[in-house]
């Protein structure tokens, strides 16, 4: 946990400004992100905060977006005009 809202700041920016799950026009990609910026307006944050921001590095941190490959001829056609239709 923090002690103060500046270190809660050093840390989203080692980790969360970092990561490509931030926070991109108010869409909220990671949890933990939302929970620390929701402390700076309530004062305090969720329980389950405290095991992920006791270290320095997020476990979570993702310096890269997944990339998925796509799946060529495996999906079925929208609608079928072949024979019978």
């Amino acid at each position: 946990m923090f002690s103060n809202s500046t270190e809660a700041m050093w840390w989203q920016d080692r980790n969360c400004c970092r990561c490509w799950k931030a926070n991109a026009g108010g869409k909220y990609r990671c949890k933990t992100e939302m929970y620390i910026e929701m402390g700076y307006v309530t004062g305090e944050m969720p329980k389950r905060t405290d095991k992920i921001t006791s270290g320095a590095d997020c476990p979570y941190r993702q310096a890269k977006r997944p990339v998925y490959k796509k799946r060529v001829g495996q999906s079925m056609p929208l609608f079928d005009f072949g024979e019978g239709a």
